[in-house]
C-alpha cells in the first residue's frame, strides 16, 4: 500500500511539473507574441482582451485548424512569401481572420480574395482589376501587395497592431480615433466604453492574437494539424507567361491537366483564358509540371471568343459557330450558361462580327453603318426590345 501511494505522489508531482511547464511554456509564447505585434506584455492581462478569449477560444482553435486543413495550399503559399520578404508570421493570422484563406472570398463592399482589397486599394498596389483578370485572387501577387501595404501602414503609425488595426478600419478612421483618444495605446483605442473605434475593428485585432495563440500553442504544435502549416504539404505553383487569348484547356492538354484543375491555380482569371487584350499574359501551372511544359507547349492559334446573349443555350451558341456543344463545355469548364458571359471557343469556330455599342448609337443607325436589317440584328441577339446600352455588345450578322 506504501508502494502505491509513493507512485501515485510522484505521479501526481511529474503531472503538475510537466503541466507547469505547458503553462508556463505558452505563457511566455503569448507575451512574445504581444511583443512581435508591439503590444506592452501586461495586455496579457486586460480584462476585456480575457473575456473574448475565455468565450472565444476554443471556437478559435476550431476555425483556425479547419482554415488550414481546407485552404493548407493558400497557407503554405503565404507562409513561403513572409519568410520570402522577412514579414512577421501574424499575418497569416490577419489573412485567416479577413477571408478563412478563400481565394474566392468576396464582401459585400466590394473586398475580394484571400487578402480582402478593394479595388481601389488594389489598384494602388499593382493588382490589376479589369473585365478579363483580378489579381486581388492571385494568392502569390496578392500577398506581396499585402505586405507591402502593411509595411507601410506600419511605417505611418509606427506599430504593428497599429497597422493592423488601419488595414480593417483604414488609415483616416485609425488617425482620427487616435487624436479622439489622445493615445495610441492599445488598451485606450480597445476601449469598449469609450468606442473610439468600431467593435468589428476592435474584435479583428483580439481575434488575430487569438489566432496566433493557437498556432503557437503548445498542444497544437505536436497535433498532427500543425503539419498542414509546412510547405512541403502543397505542390508548389511556377508561373509562365503565355500569349493573350489563350484557352486554359489548350495549356491543360499539354501537361495532361484538366481544364478543371488548371482553373483552381488560376482563379485571378475571370473567364478560362487568358486576356485577349494583351499580347501576353501569365498563368500558374504545377512546379512538377514545367518541364513538361516546357517540352509539349506550342504556340497555336488564338482562341476566340463569343460573348452570351440573353436566350443562349449550348445548342444555339453551337449552330452559330458551327461547332459542338462539347467544345463550349470542354472549353469553359461550365455546365450552364450564363447571360453577358464571354466563352472561349475553338478558332476554327464560325467568325461573329460584334460591336460595342456606344453613346448615341440606335440599332438604325448601326444597321446602316454595316449594311444589315435592324430585324436580322434583333433576331442575331435574342432582343426583346430596341432598348441598347452603352458597352452592349452586339453580334453583327452576315
Amino acid at each position: 500500500m506504501r508502494v502505491l501511494s509513493i507512485f501515485l505522489l510522484t505521479f501526481l508531482s511529474f503531472s503538475y511539473s510537466f503541466g507547469f511547464m505547458v503553462w508556463n511554456d505558452n505563457s511566455q509564447k503569448e507575451i512574445r507574441i504581444l511583443k512581435e505585434l508591439d503590444i506592452e506584455p501586461k495586455y496579457v492581462n486586460n480584462e476585456y482582451f480575457l473575456l473574448l478569449k475565455n468565450n472565444r477560444m476554443n471556437t478559435t482553435k476550431q476555425e483556425f485548424i479547419n482554415t488550414i486543413t481546407k485552404e493548407y495550399k493558400h497557407a503554405a503559399i503565404i507562409k513561403d512569401v513572409l519568410k520570402e520578404r522577412n514579414a512577421p508570421d501574424f499575418l497569416l493570422y490577419l489573412a485567416i481572420v479577413e477571408s478563412k484563406l478563400s481565394n474566392r472570398a468576396t464582401s459585400g463592399a466590394k473586398a475580394a480574395g484571400i487578402w480582402q482589397f478593394i479595388p481601389s486599394t488594389a489598384k494602388l498596389h499593382n493588382l490589376e482589376v479589369d473585365k478579363y483578370v483580378d489579381e486581388r485572387r492571385d494568392p502569390l501577387q496578392a500577398t506581396h501587395a499585402a505586405i507591402d501595404y502593411l509595411e507601410r501602414l506600419k511605417d505611418r503609425f509606427g506599430k504593428w497592431y497599429l497597422a493592423i488595426l488601419a488595414y480593417n478600419a483604414g488609415e483616416g478612421k485609425l488617425s482620427r480615433a487616435i487624436k479622439a483618444a489622445g493615445s495610441d495605446d492599445i488598451n485606450i483605442l480597445l476601449n469598449p466604453k469609450k468606442k473610439y473605434l468600431p467593435l468589428e475593428t476592435r474584435d479583428y485585432l483580439r481575434k488575430i492574437i487569438m489566432m496566433a495563440y493557437v498556432a503557437n500553442d503548445s498542444d497544437f504544435l505536436i497535433s498532427k494539424d500543425s503539419s498542414m502549416l509546412n510547405s512541403a504539404t502543397y505542390i508548389g505553383i511556377e508561373k509562365v507567361d503565355i500569349p493573350g487569348g489563350i484557352s486554359l484547356r489548350d495549356v491543360a492538354s499539354t501537361i495532361g491537366f484538366s481544364i478543371e484543375k488548371l482553373s483552381q491555380y488560376n482563379t485571378h482569371l475571370r473567364y478560362s483564358f487568358t486576356p485577349p487584350n494583351r499580347d501576353k499574359y501569365y498563368i500558374y501551372i504545377p512546379t512538377i509540371k514545367k518541364e513538361e511544359f516546357i517540352a509539349n507547349y506550342k504556340i497555336g492559334p488564338k482562341t476566340k471568343i463569343y460573348n452570351t446573349k440573353k436566350g443562349d443555350t449550348f445548342e444555339i451558341i453551337a449552330r452559330k459557330l458551327n461547332i459542338k456543344t462539347s467544345d463550349i463545355k470542354e472549353y469553359n469548364n461550365i455546365s450552364k450558361i450564363k447571360s453577358n458571359y464571354k466563352l472561349a471557343v475553338p478558332a476554327n469556330a464560325k467568325t461573329i462580327y460584334e460591336y460595342e455599342v456606344k453613346k448615341g448609337d440606335t440599332l438604325g443607325a448601326i444597321s446602316r453603318k454595316f449594311g444589315v436589317e435592324v430585324a436580322d440584328i434583333v433576331k442575331a441577339n435574342s432582343k426583346t426590345n430596341m432598348k441598347l446600352a452603352i458597352g452592349e455588345n452586339l453580334v453583327i450578322p452576315h
